[in-house]
């Protein structure tokens, strides 16, 4: 077995994190992960960060940079060149003037070329936001006319096109040629951003596809991508693959293991090997590509498993194959703690199905003893967003000081990922979307009716959280419940944010 980087004198980084937005999983994610090394993680103030549809201040956060001191940066350049995740779905930024905003890079990397500058960049979804039930539909049919296109143009399925007519018939011609040009600026920002790869601007740089499918509009912009990757030879700094949400935390564990100067040693055992094949909900390759992908990635090597530093294991789509979830998780629960018994540090990948952990897994954690065996959890939205958060933390684990206060704040993330991912995402939400619906609210926009509902999903979450302490994590909770807080940050029920920490 090798020798564990945690056991390594590492010294804390000085990082600068312009996240995708200003949601938990791109906010307060990293500023958890960041307390497991010890290091400082500085972000913009968060009114330069937008609000859900109101965008962010782009030439703000182009002057913090400038100002940062952090010799480290991670850029997200949605929220750079746009304002966010979802000002990038809209035509309110021309191509100029987005642009202009990504050359202040070149200007901030000669003025300070000392600086190591990690990006990532955003390959638009399917649809578009969805901000209310009446944009669910033109959501729909633009999933439905941008996988149609792809099969009749790139495929030649004539039999697709008329199905194809009557798509974009309905969804008028103002609608596609808004949504058309949002993708060729978005794919124009792609390939400025690869350029300056090119030019050594940034160091490194995540193409991540958010929403997709194995057919789709989205499949010649990847194609296109890998090619001028190839033709300016960076691929090797480059990588393109599904996610969004957790590109800046995988960024953030490259900085660490960049520092570390050698990479975590990272074994990956799939729950099956038909599951590792199969292709996530939402993503375009099969799920072992990704895998591979986000660990390299993060900065990690995969490696057999006699001659790793840690192990993740992946709870695989269990859809339609044998066997079913319950024995499935059974037996990958079994090879944790085996691999923990041989001292191994291990993490748990949860992509079973998306929006939330499998209640058969979690069981099983019960069954088994709990999760405090873990150093890593994650199952949450997609399998990319939980691919990347357990990897990251798994990595962070494995290469950050062996201190009280990084275990502390370990044991924190991995409390938190388990009271939202599954309490709340698989638990909670239905229940809360259930009751939003039964009083006429919107559940994409909760409006007046948020302050009932923040207060109905703490009721619901409080006992959980206990629970998780004492059952699955063999902890004292203490009155930590007392210092808690819940939040529904964008006034919807998709996402929660729950911060534990006893400050």
């Amino acid at each position: 077995m090798a020798t564990p980087l945690g056991r390594l004198p590492i010294a804390p980084l000085s990082i600068a994190l312009v996240p995708l937005d200003d949601r938990p999983c791109n906010r307060q994610f990293p500023q958890q992960l960041a307390e497991i090394t010890g290091g400082r993680l500085a972000l913009p103030p968060r009114e330069h960060l937008g609000w859900f549809t109101r965008p962010g201040n782009c030439e703000a956060i182009a002057a913090w940079l400038q100002e940062t001191p952090a010799d480290r940066l991670v850029i997200s350049l949605d929220m750079l060149c746009y304002g966010g995740l979802v000002a990038s779905r809209s035509l309110a930024v021309g191509e100029d003037l987005a642009l202009s905003r990504l050359a202040a890079l070149r200007d901030l990397r000669q003025a300070r070329p000392e600086l190591t500058i990690y990006a990532s960049s955003i390959v638009m979804r399917l649809g578009t936001t969805v901000a209310s039930p009446e944009a669910l539909p033109v959501h729909q049919a633009l999933c439905s006319f941008s996988q149609l296109v792809d099969r009749v143009e790139r495929l030649g399925d004539e039999a697709a096109r008329p199905e194809l007519e009557a798509v974009a018939a309905a969804l008028g011609p103002a609608l596609l040629a808004e949504y058309l040009g949002v993708r060729r600026r978005n794919h124009g920002i792609n390939r400025a951003a690869v350029g300056l790869v090119a030019d050594g601007v940034l160091d490194y740089l995540i193409l991540a596809q958010e929403d997709a499918a194995p057919v789709g509009i989205h499949m010649p912009e990847l194609s296109a991508l890998r090619t001028q990757a190839e033709e300016f030879r960076v691929s090797d700094r480059i990588a393109i693959h599904p996610g969004a949400d957790e590109a800046g935390l995988t960024l953030l564990a490259r900085h660490h293991l960049q520092a570390a100067g050698r990479p975590v040693l990272l074994a990956v055992d799939y729950a099956t090997a038909e599951g590792a094949a199969a292709i996530p909900e939402f993503e375009h390759q099969p799920l072992y590509e990704t895998v591979v992908s986000h660990i390299r990635a993060a900065g990690a090597r995969l490696t057999p498993a006699d001659g790793a530093d840690a192990v993740l294991f992946v709870h695989t789509p269990t859809q339609g194959q044998s066997p079913g979830p319950a024995a499935q998780a059974e037996s990958l629960v079994e090879r944790t703690r085996t691999a923990q018994a041989s001292g191994l540090i291990v993490g748990l990948a949860d992509v079973a199905q998306p929006n939330g952990a499998d209640p058969e897994l979690v069981a099983a954690l019960r069954r088994s003893g709990g999760a405090s065996h873990l150093s890593a959890f994650a199952g949450w939205n997609t399998a990319a967003n939980t691919l990347g958060t357990a990897i990251s933390q798994l990595c962070l684990s494995a290469a950050g000081p062996a201190t009280a206060s990084g275990a502390a704040a370990s044991a924190r993330f991995l409390a938190c990922r388990l009271i939202d991912d599954y309490g709340y995402q698989s638990c909670v939400r239905p229940r809360a979307s259930a009751r939003a619906s039964a009083a006429g609210a919107n559940p994409y926009a909760l409006g007046e009716a948020r302050p009932e509902m923040e207060g109905f999903v703490r009721r619901e979450l409080e006992p959980f959280a206990h629970e998780t302490y004492s059952d699955l994590l063999d902890a004292a909770w203490s009155a930590s419940w007392e210092r808690a807080r819940v939040s529904l940050p964008w006034h919807r029920l998709f996402e929660v944010e729950v911060d534990i920490s006893s400050a």
